[in-house]
């Protein structure tokens, strides 16, 4: 409010012709702010959409198919182990089995599945 008052009163003291000249000037300002903050924003959804952002990428979360080694990874219960208090991995040549426990009591674990 302040800021268009003392416009008004520096157009009211000055020629027509340069009251108007000011004001297209401030429109035409007012105008490229707003649009170069559109496209600004724009631009930067359109790197956080392709999950480039600066020098960095957006995480993605890695599969877990094979080990470094080469072997094949087995969840017996993917859904359960996300669960689980323990996990006991076997390894052999092809591959590495993981078998989820849960800690039921202090000291006392939950009995192993039976391997299906």
């Amino acid at each position: 409010m302040l800021f268009f008052f003392w416009w008004t009163r520096v157009a009211s003291e000055s020629t027509p012709a340069s009251a108007i000249l000011a004001a297209v000037v401030l429109v035409a300002i007012a105008v490229s702010i707003f649009y170069s903050t559109l496209i600004w924003i724009r631009h930067n959804l359109k790197l956080a959409r392709n999950g480039k952002r600066g020098f960095s990428t957006r995480y993605l979360r890695p599969l877990f198919e094979r080990d470094w080694l080469g072997r094949a990874i087995v969840f017996r219960n993917a859904t359960a182990a996300r669960e689980a208090t323990w996990l006991v991995v076997h390894i052999d040549e092809k591959e590495k089995r993981y078998s989820h426990r849960r800690l039921i009591a202090a000291g006392a674990l939950e009995p192993e599945q039976p391997a299906a």
